[in-house]
């Protein structure tokens, strides 16, 4: 969050206002360095410091009940506004003075406008068109539309009953009337409940459509979580018990509980298919192969004497050999996000070599020939990577699937987008990087420049470029957010500061942000070999507890070692892992890792010296690595 944090407030003080404004940042006991770089980057920000996480009502009222302006503005840590936001919002509230709260156009990471930044008041019909879908199906329905309002003009200005709690300016002599946010809700609700309360005060709450923002969402509840459910859910039934009464008060509640168990039923489904349900569906098409096969070879192919197949063919060898590939694919990374198909190709053939291995020590009874696993590894490549290209196709990411390396353009001058490249290629990211857009009349002649930021939705589409970076200190945040409404979700949107250390985006509003830091070149913070390390610890555990009657006179610290077998088995430590004296694990950011049992750095003294092994491990991390500095430990 601090990354985002940060171009929050960049944002914030790059506005145009002709008024003075106060900026105070609440910190929910936050696990990173989020206030340590606000004090050091924005020493004018009022920080309040929470020993433990009060929730978004009870932080913000912290915040307010400090303020000293005629207008609050509740602004999310993961937005990003443009530098006449503030001006105009301003601007309306002082010509309307009927308006209690106001709300602003957004979108998020990807270009897509939120719905969110309106709304109706919870109703069972708009409930019950939500959660089955009508609002989607018919949108410009007064009916079905009511949640989001969406049959009202996003383009224009509206009176509404609620809004984002994301952004929302207040008017301080209002909540002097109705209270400040109610600390019931925890996160969630809030918002709906404040809307309510201006609205029944006698004042009017508007969305305001002459200015906008980016919310990129995702950074503190994944929207499919059982927490999500429970969190929102509960926080519309406070809601509507508070609010809503009589006959139609029950309903609601009614559907609300019902939503709840549904919502709940579907969060669960939905992470037990993010887990297993890529690997489910290929074990299924892997037994439907083989047994296309046993058909292919006891109807068609003539088969000799002592090599049919066997009666336990199918309750044993597809078991063993579906297992086997399917292990060998998640070892190489097939179920990785955005992997690629020569992973597949690569796990398929490991399957294929352990299965033949395996073979080998096979009793007779269950020896079926080497053919069906041969022709059953070319039908399972065959049948996943058409199935895996045509799911790609409809998704609109198959150039992903054949290549990770993205085209890449940079939005700012020469030298902005010079740093910003030699950034990223120091992150281990791959990418082509095309050329730069730039309004500097001295980057005409030079080399890689493309063209002006007006012409830049014409060269992004010339180009084919898939990932836009936005150098923030040149380019306006009008800018970046009009670029991203115009061109929308086909192109990969981030945000680079000169002052930061990192680039931040996002390509869904339901998912946490992207982060590009320098510490993504970390092997070890790559799940593939994140896989390996615990895999290999884990082989490493169960060798040692096994052969510990025999290798405990050849091992020189067998105490040490057997005594941490179990520790690591149950995933309580690591084999080889950082220093624990060397606090700067932390300021390197280096990938987390468990306490070790035996170090990276041994017994050297340095600490500059044992900051470059653990920085050098982290980066190249092999299981060879782990391997050979096990084997100095213990032989």
């Amino acid at each position: 969050m601090r990354y985002f944090l940060e171009q929050t407030l960049h944002a914030v003080y790059r506005s145009r206002a002709d008024f003075a404004y106060e900026v105070f940042v609440v910190d929910n006991n936050s696990s990173d360095d989020s206030m340590e770089m606000v004090a050091h980057k924005f020493p004018e920000v009022k920080v309040i410091l929470n020993k433990e996480n009060v929730g978004f009502s009870k932080a913000n009222n912290q915040a307010i009940r400090c303020s000293t302006g005629e207008y609050i503005l509740l602004l999310n840590p993961d937005t990003v506004i443009r530098e006449d936001t503030l001006m105009k919002c301003v601007d309306f509230m002082d010509q309307h003075y009927d308006t209690g709260a106001l709300g602003v156009k957004m979108y998020d990471g990807a270009g897509n406008f939120l719905p969110e930044s309106k709304r109706g008041f919870p109703s069972p019909l708009a409930a019950f068109s939500k959660m089955i879908g009508l609002a989607k199906l018919f949108p410009f329905s007064k009916t079905f539309g009511q949640y989001h309002l969406t049959y009202l003009d996003k383009n224009r200005n509206h009176e509404v009953d609620v809004l984002s709690g994301a952004f929302m300016l207040l008017r301080k002599v209002v909540l002097d009337k109705i209270g400040l946010l109610d600390e019931e809700y925890f996160m969630y609700g809030e918002d709906i409940d404040m809307s309510y309360r201006i609205k029944q005060a006698g004042y009017k709450n508007y969305y305001f459509a002459d200015t906008s923002i980016i919310h990129f969402k995702g950074e503190s509840t994944k929207k499919g979580s059982l927490n999500y459910v429970k969190v929102f859910y509960n926080a519309m039934l406070i809601f509507t018990r508070k609010h809503v009464s009589g006959a139609r008060g029950t309903l609601l509640v009614t559907s609300l509980n019902a939503a709840i168990y549904a919502r709940a039923f579907v969060a669960v489904l939905q992470g037990v298919l993010d887990k297993v349900g890529a690997s489910v569906f290929d074990g299924l098409m892997m037994v439907g192969n083989l047994l296309f096969l046993q058909y292919l070879w006891e109807n068609v192919v003539k088969v000799e004497e002592g090599v049919e197949i066997p009666q336990t063919f199918f309750y044993v060898n597809i078991p063993i050999y579906v297992c086997s590939w399917l292990f060998a694919m998640w070892l190489c990374g097939v179920y990785d996000k955005n992997a690629r198909w020569q992973r597949l190709l690569v796990g398929l053939v490991s399957g294929t070599l352990i299965i033949s291995f395996a073979y080998a020590f096979f009793p007779l009874s269950l020896r079926t020939s080497r053919g069906i696993i041969l022709l059953g590894f070319i039908l399972n490549f065959f049948v996943l990577f058409l199935s895996r290209f045509f799911f790609k196709v409809m998704s609109g990411n198959v150039g992903a699937y054949f290549s990770d390396v993205k085209n890449m353009m940079i939005v700012g001058s020469k030298r902005n987008a010079d740093s910003v490249w030699s950034f990223i290629q120091l992150t281990g990211l791959k990418r082509n990087y095309i050329g730069f857009l730039s309004d500097d009349i001295n980057d005409i002649n030079t080399d890689k420049f493309l063209g002006q930021t007006p012409q830049l939705e014409e060269i992004v589409q010339l180009f084919k470029a898939e990932e836009l970076i936005f150098c923030a200190d040149e380019v306006s945040a009008q800018t970046i957010i009009d670029s991203m409404s115009n061109m929308g979700s086909g192109v990969e949107y981030k945000i680079a500061s000169a002052n930061s250390v990192a680039i931040i985006g996002s390509n869904s509003k339901d998912a946490p942000g992207d982060l590009y830091t320098f510490d993504i070149g970390f092997n070890l913070n790559k799940p593939l070999y994140k896989r390996i390390k615990r895999l290999l610890d884990i082989l490493i555990a169960m060798v040692g507890i096994i052969t510990y009657p025999v290798f405990v006179f050849f091992i020189k610290r067998n105490a040490l070692f057997f005594s941490n077998c179990f520790p690591v088995l149950f995933n309580q430590k690591t084999w080889i892992g950082y220093d624990p004296d060397v606090v700067s694990a932390q300021q390197l950011k280096l990938p987390d890792l468990k306490p070790c049992v035996f170090m990276v750095s041994g017994r050297i003294q340095g600490g500059s010296m044992k900051d470059k092994l653990h920085v050098l491990y982290a980066k190249e991390y092999s299981p060879v690595t782990d391997l050979n500095i096990l084997y100095k430990n213990i032989f």
